[in-house]
């Protein structure tokens, strides 16, 4: 059972993050390709929030650094994995 998009409710269209639930679900039943297309930003969303702990813990052996890039990385996937969904929705009318 998963939580349904507000977003989509209202609008009729995707929200950046549509997908996130079932690609969860989908990575940790072991299809991985299926949770790829998905949201395929969920792999560094992941890393991101495991680096952001360790580096809470150990600081200078998890450098920020490394926080900025998955959080760069995550927020690039999600803008053109949206802007795909949305093309591929208005064009197949």
């Amino acid at each position: 059972m998963y939580i349904p998009c507000t977003w989509k409710e209202n609008f009729g269209v995707e929200c950046p993050a549509c997908g996130t639930q079932r690609s969860f679900f989908a990575l940790f039943s072991g299809e991985f390709l299926e949770s790829l297309i998905l949201f395929p930003a969920l792999f560094p969303l992941m890393c991101s929030f495991l680096l952001i702990g360790l580096h809470l813990i150990n600081p200078k052996r998890f450098p920020a650094k490394w926080i900025v890039f998955f959080v760069i990385t995550t927020g690039v996937l999600m803008l053109g994995s949206w802007i795909y969904k949305i093309y591929i929705q208005f064009n197949s009318n």
